[in-house]
C-alpha cells in the first residue's frame, strides 16, 4: 500500500519528530524486514555497523538539513540514529553484496515543444516494503518536496514545487562497495531540497562522495537527463528534443560501462529495449495514459513478476508506477506494475503551494 504523508514544518527536526511519531510502527517493520535480509544475505554485522556509521558521518558533513531531520525521525520513533541511517543506506549495504536481479525501468520523452514526459516502474525485492510513502513536505528555502520513499528514507522518486523532478534507478560498477559514502537516497533528496535547475542537480551530485552507484534521470520543463554516478565518477546523458531517453540499470556512458557490473538473472537489456521500442506509449500527454498504454503491451518485461525460481529474499516485482508532472508540479502513482494500473486507484500529489 502507498500511504501519503503532509508535513508543513519548517524545522528540518521538528519535521523528523513528526514523522517519527506519525510512522513509527512502519519504520521499526520497515527495519525488521532489512536486517532479516541482509542476514540472508549474510553481510557481516561489522560491515553493516561501519557503512551505517560512515552514513551518519557523511550525512553530518553534506546534508546538515537532512541529518536533522533523521535525528528527529529517530527521536520520534523511539529508534536510534544508526537504525534509522540502515533504511538510508540499504543501496550501499547491498553494494558489499551485489543481488540477483535488477531495479527500476525510468523513460522520458522530451517533445520539441513542451516539458517532458515521465514513467517509472518502481521494482524492488517482493520481500520488502509491502507499504510505501509519498511524503509531502517544505524545504528550508520554502519550496514544497513531493517524494515517493521506502518508510524511513529522506527520499527517492520526486519532485518539487521549482518544477524539478528526479526519477531514480540502481547501477552496479567494479567501484562500488567501499563502504565510506553519502546515500544515494539522501543525495536525491538534496536535489530535490536544493536545485533549481538540471545543472545545479549536476553540481550537487558531483560534490558528494559516494559508495554505491545509481542514476539521476532529472527533468525540468525544458530538459531531462541522467545523471550516472558510481564512485568512480559521474556522466551526464542529455535528452534529444523530440527523442526518448530510457534508463534501466546498466550504464550508457562508455567510460562508466567498461566498469559494469553484470547481474546475474538481470533483465535491465530486454526492459530498456521494451522501453526504446514503444516512444510513442512515453510520449503520449497525459501520466495515466502512458501507464495504462505499457501496461497493456503484451508480456512487457517492465511489468516484473517475482520469479518462483528464485529464494524468497532475492525475489523481484515491480512494486509501483510513478510519473512526474513539471508544468503543474505533482508526482502521479499507482501501487503494482504498468500491467495492474487503472484509472479509479491512479493518484496525484501536487508539489504546487
Amino acid at each position: 500500500m502507498i500511504h501519503e504523508w503532509h508535513d508543513d514544518h519548517t524545522s528540518a527536526r521538528e519535521r523528523g519528530v513528526a514523522y517519527g511519531r506519525a510512522w513509527g510502527a512502519e519504520l521499526r517493520t520497515a527495519l525488521g524486514e532489512y536486517v532479516e535480509t541482509f542476514d540472508r544475505m549474510a553481510l557481516d554485522a561489522e560491515r553493516i555497523t561501519q557503512v551505517t556509521a560512515d552514513a551518519v558521518t557523511q550525512t553530518a558533513v553534506h546534508a546538515p538539513d537532512v541529518y536533522a531531520e533523521l535525528e528527529g525521525v529517530a527521536a520520534g520513533s523511539g529508534m536510534t540514529l544508526r537504525e534509522v541511517m540502515t533504511l538510508n543506506a540499504r543501496t550501499e549495504l547491498l553494494a558489499l553484496m551485489k543481488p540477483q536481479g535488477g531495479e527500476c525501468s525510468t523513460a522520458v520523452f522530451l517533445p520539441a515543444d513542451g516539458p517532458p514526459r515521465t514513467i517509472q516502474t518502481w521494482d524492488w525485492l517482493d520481500a520488502l516494503s509491502a507499504d510505501t510513502l509519498v511524503r509531502s513536505h517544505l524545504a528550508a528555502d520554502g519550496r514544497r518536496v513531493v517524494t515517493f520513499t521506502e518508510f524511513g528514507q529522506a527520499a527517492k522518486i520526486g519532485v518539487n514545487s521549482r518544477g524539478l523532478g528526479v526519477h531514480f534507478n540502481i547501477l552496479h560498477h567494479v567501484s562500488d562497495g567501499s563502504g565510506s559514502g553519502l546515500p544515494v537516497h539522501i543525495l536525491a533528496r538534496r536535489v530535490l531540497d536544493e536545485a533549481e535547475n538540471i545543472d545545479e542537480a549536476i553540481a550537487i551530485a558531483e560534490s558528494a562522495p559516494l559508495s554505491a552507484s545509481t542514476v539521476l534521470t532529472v527533468v525540468a520543463p525544458d530538459r531531462a537527463a541522467c545523471i550516472e554516478l558510481a564512485p568512480d565518477g559521474v556522466a551526464v546523458i542529455d535528452a534529444v528534443h523530440g527523442e526518448l531517453l530510457a534508463h534501466t540499470n546498466h550504464f550508457l556512458d562508455e567510460r562508466l560501462s567498461a566498469g559494469e557490473v553484470a547481474l546475474y538473472a538481470s533483465t535491465t537489456v530486454e526492459r530498456l529495449a521494451c522501453l526504446t521500442d514503444h516512444p510513442d506509449l512515453v510520449a503520449l500527454p497525459t501520466g495515466i495514459d502512458r501507464a495504462l498504454a505499457l501496461g497493456a503491451v503484451p508480456d512487457a518485461p517492465i511489468s516484473m513478476r517475482p520469479r518462483a525460481e528464485s529464494p524468497r529474499h532475492l525475489q523481484w516485482a515491480s512494486k509501483a508506477t510513478l510519473t512526474i508532472d513539471v508544468a503543474s508540479p505533482a508526482l502521479e502513482f499507482h501501487a503494482g506494475a504498468p500491467a495492474d494500473v487503472t484509472r479509479e486507484r491512479w493518484r496525484r500529489v501536487s508539489a504546487t503551494p
